[in-house]
């Protein structure tokens, strides 16, 4: 009986229809269609029309162009630590009120995981770069894979699930980008510049922190929350985090602690996951 009443109830979803009518008004955010389409796009563009369109031209430099898309990320990384960080504050580190509940603080909420999800859009040109650039090394499965459910995660999670817990998720991930950014935009400028940036072994080390941070934050946070999001949502969430966190230790442990080892690992990482791959060292 309770089996057929959910299939009935997930054969009636409206799936333009969100929790909160503020959502539905925001842009992108009406139905799956424009997120979906952007996806499409993206993966056609990195796997198939930009190698095409690439093949029988140089590599672009792009040194400009790049320096100033990371710095662009960190202003927007920026914007979005300190809004959370005001949201901390009043919230508490471990919400435990339904907040969504109060109009004014989810309003505060809403616009503040509608720009995250803005952001992760953003972040797929850092991909079109890696085609342009004629980096296809760097385009492996798991990088696709990050920026592809970052931003389709997030779309769906902000549309049928929103929620004051992942609050603090933003910030630090948010905080870890700053600094990310930052690297790539100065490596950017070239080696008389890079020579210079000798901390990338400590942004390594802030990502695992990000990765356990989050775990225990957020298992904490649907534990106490007086409304709790579905368990399928916080699965999900905890599941795709440990998956990041299992790869990122592992390149850390390949690059820091076996120095001597001959096996050589290339990760781009613009957004807290790693790509190994049997090249350089690379992390972004």
């Amino acid at each position: 009986m309770a089996t057929a009443l959910n299939l009935k109830n997930f054969a009636t979803w409206d799936l333009s229809k969100s929790k909160y009518e503020e959502i539905d008004e925001l842009p992108l955010m009406q139905s799956p269609g424009p997120v979906l389409m952007i996806l499409a796009v993206y993966l056609l563009f990195v796997l198939k029309l930009g190698p095409a369109f690439m093949r029988k031209r140089p590599a672009f430099k792009l040194t400009r162009t790049l320096f100033a898309y990371n710095m662009i990320q960190v202003a927007i990384s920026v914007y979005l630590v300190q809004k959370y960080f005001r949201a901390i504050l009043e919230l508490g580190l471990v919400p435990r009120k339904c907040y969504m509940a109060n109009e004014r603080l989810r309003k505060e909420i809403v616009f503040g995981i509608w720009l995250y999800f803005v952001a992760k859009i953003t972040e797929l040109l850092d991909t079109v770069f890696f085609v342009l650039r004629k980096k296809d090394n760097q385009v492996t499965f798991l990088h696709l894979y990050h920026h592809s459910i970052m931003m389709v995660g997030t779309w769906a999670f902000f549309k049928y699930s929103p929620s004051e817990t992942v609050v603090f998720i933003g910030f630090l991930n948010s905080l870890v980008h700053v600094f990310m950014y930052m690297y790539y935009g100065l490596a950017a400028l070239g080696p008389k510049v890079a020579k210079y940036l000798t901390w990338k072994k400590y942004m390594t080390t802030f990502q695992l922190v990000q990765f356990v941070s989050i775990v225990a934050q957020y298992l904490i946070a649907v534990k106490l929350s007086e409304c709790p999001p579905s368990k399928g949502v916080a699965i999900f969430i905890v599941c795709n985090t440990l998956f990041f966190l299992v790869l990122f230790a592992n390149f850390y442990k390949q690059s820091y602690v076996k120095k001597n080892s001959k096996t050589r690992v290339n990760v781009s990482n613009p957004l807290g996951i790693c790509m190994i791959q049997e090249k350089d060292v690379k992390v972004q």
